[in-house]
């Protein structure tokens, strides 16, 4: 029982002591480490297509831990995105690794981005326009920015492809938006 007592009287005092009241929420979010992101993207192509495209995508972001001695902060991204081609839809499904890393002098409100990932889709022939097989990969890289201390927009420049291999390989290049939240 006294043992019990000693252990709620140091809680008690560590909340009392660690807990600064008279922050705003978005001081105290923005104090937190935040290990889980949710977000949409949308993506236009970076070159003319013969077919009208657009990608939507939902995104989930798990932070890892940081390297020790540097400022890159892991995370390991799953994503399902549906790609329209003209009147045609398809889904994929996306899994990889992902970084971000903190630009200097920005007091943490603009990050360099990137990803990389393998790719399943669900249909690959949309008549006039062919990407060769189901398994392709990404690798995207770009620019984050915090709009408050837990939301983020971004710009990301993408690019997908099946590494030859199958016999036919286009690339889908995309500028890609995002908003997302950290939580």
């Amino acid at each position: 029982m006294k043992m019990f007592i000693t252990c709620i009287a140091f809680c008690v005092a560590s909340i009392s002591h660690a807990s600064d009241f008279s922050m705003n929420l978005d001081e105290q979010i923005s104090r937190l480490f935040l290990k889980n992101t949710i977000g949409l993207r949308y993506g236009t192509p970076a070159e003319e297509q013969i077919v009208p495209i657009n990608t939507k995508e939902l995104y989930y972001q798990r932070r890892l831990t940081p390297f020790k001695g540097s400022l890159a902060i892991p995370l390991v991204e799953v994503s399902v995105s549906q790609l329209n081609v003209g009147e045609e839809k398809g889904y994929v499904y996306g899994f990889g690794p992902a970084m971000h890393i903190p630009i200097e002098g920005s007091q943490g409100k603009l990050n360099f981005t990137a990803h990389a990932k393998v790719h399943y889709l669900t249909r690959d022939d949309y008549g006039r326009k062919r990407y060769g097989g189901p398994v392709h990969w990404t690798y995207a890289f770009g620019i984050q920015t915090k709009i408050t201390g837990n939301t983020f927009a971004s710009y990301l420049w993408q690019h997908m492809s099946n590494g030859d291999v199958y016999a036919y390989n286009p690339a889908l290049e995309t500028h890609t938006l995002s908003l997302g939240i950290h939580f």
